[in-house]
C-alpha cells in the first residue's frame, strides 16, 4: 500500500521507529543535573537572625509582664533581656551546628587530643 508520495507506510514506520530509538538513546546519554537541596547563605542568615531576635523579643516581653504585675521596675525586663539574649545565642549555635554538614544531624564529638 502506498501513500500520496509513493512511499510505503512500512518505510515511514521504520523511519519513525529509528527516530524514536535515537531519541531514547539521547535521553539516556544525558543525565539530569543534580540539584543541590541546601539553603542559600542568605536564607540561613535570615533563619539565624529571626531565631535570635525572636528569643530576645520574647524575653523582653516576659520581663515586661513581670514588671507590670509584680511592680519590680526595670529589673524584670533587664533579666528577661539577658535570658532572651542567652536563649537566642543558644538557638543560633544549635542551628549552625545542625546545618554544618547539611544533613540536619548533630555532628560527632571531636576526638580527644592526647
Amino acid at each position: 500500500m502506498s501513500n500520496l508520495n509513493g512511499n510505503s507506510s512500512n518505510s515511514d514506520a521504520d523511519a519513525l521507529k529509528a527516530l524514536s530509538d535515537k531519541l531514547e538513546a539521547t535521553k539516556k546519554s544525558h543525565q539530569e543535573p543534580e540539584i543541590q537541596n541546601d539553603r542559600s547563605g542568605m536564607g540561613a542568615g535570615l533563619k539565624y537572625a529571626s531565631e535570635f531576635s525572636a528569643a530576645i523579643i520574647a524575653g523582653a516581653f516576659l520581663g515586661y509582664l513581670v514588671d507590670k504585675f509584680a511592680g519590680t521596675g526595670p529589673w524584670g525586663m533587664i533579666i528577661g533581656l539577658i535570658l532572651g539574649f542567652g536563649a537566642g545565642v543558644m538557638n543560633v549555635v544549635r542551628a549552625a551546628k545542625e546545618g554544618m554538614d547539611g544533613s540536619g544531624v548533630d555532628l560527632p564529638p571531636e576526638p580527644d587530643e592526647d
